[in-house]
């Protein structure tokens, strides 16, 4: 059976510092750098030429050799931020293109979950394209071109002519005013013997702090509405008239002002962790921004 919830409260620890080591670190889903980097390959289609290098090495390069070839990379977990690469050596017809998705249902070369573009098939967002003539060195996506949320990278080889890259790797940008993601000011860890899985009130925390975590984002790298015309996507349009992070409804389809909450209209994340306000995991606190404003406090 669930544990009732006094026992759950025993234990929670909060603190005006850092929480205490301990077990429940082991459930924490935030990345210990906010530099992150393909942990495997799922998959690949056609001639890639050691694909897997990609996710052992940065330096290590892998090379495609046909036109319509590609690799999936699995991250591990939900990311989101501004992706880099390095070309090593293209022709000057070699080109090629990405999609991304949060679920493997949605693995495709040729279109991204949705995340603007809502369809019935939910993959309304096509691909981020890179043409001919590719200029040899990093390439990184301007703040526009970020993905808010996702797990799966699909890179396509969009031509005949080779093409060698290098270097993957994700600059997260949500909780853009915290360094250290795995600084929690508190703790919950409620192993129960009596259910299926002993651990299952822990990780159902922990999902729900890092949840609240990727939908915290700078106030400048909202969803632009309406979309972009012929399925793409753009996240840097302003959410709302404020400054700094701000609480949205998800990171990668909805990069609004979160309207789940019956709170009032703009909020922004403390993480505080009070433990009068029941939000996800007592770790965070919303507070309402207009009344702030409205009482002659700083935005």
């Amino acid at each position: 059976m669930l544990l009732g919830a006094s026992s759950l409260l025993l234990s929670i620890t909060l603190c005006a510092g850092l929480a205490p080591k301990g077990p429940w670190d082991a459930f924490n889903y935030a990345p210990a750098s906010k530099l992150v980097r393909p942990v495997s390959v799922r998959s690949t289609h056609g001639s890639v030429v050691r694909a897997q290098r990609l996710v052992k090495d940065a330096s290590a390069k892998a090379t495609f050799t046909g036109n319509s070839s590609y690799v999936v990379l699995d991250w591990g977990k939900e990311v989101g931020g501004i992706l880099s690469l390095t070309i090593n050596d293209a022709t000057p017809a070699s080109q090629f293109s990405l999609s991304f998705t949060e679920s493997p249902q949605f693995i495709n070369p040729d279109r991204s979950d949705d995340s603007c573009h809502s369809t019935a098939a939910g993959d309304g967002d096509g691909v981020q394209s890179f043409r001919a003539p590719l200029t040899k060195g990093l390439l990184t996506q301007t703040i526009g071109q970020q993905r808010g949320g996702f797990r799966f990278l699909t890179i396509v080889s969009n031509s005949a002519d080779p093409l060698t890259i290098s270097n993957i790797s994700l600059a997260i940008t949500f909780m853009p005013h915290w360094d250290d993601l795995r600084a929690y000011p508190g703790y919950f860890f409620a192993p129960d013997p009596g259910f299926h899985d002993v651990d299952f009130l822990t990780k159902l925390w922990y999902a729900g702090a890092y949840t609240v975590q990727t939908n915290t984002i700078d106030a400048h790298e909202a969803r632009l509405q309406p979309c972009p015309a012929a399925g793409g996507w753009a996240n840097d349009a302003s959410g709302g008239p404020v400054e700094g992070p701000i609480l949205v409804d998800g990171a990668q389809r909805d990069r609004v002002f979160s309207v789940d909450y019956t709170i009032d209209s703009y909020f922004a994340s403390d993480y505080t962790a009070p433990t009068t306000v029941p939000t996800d995991a007592l770790l965070f606190r919303l507070i309402p921004e207009q009344k702030k404003r409205d009482a002659g406090g700083a935005a």
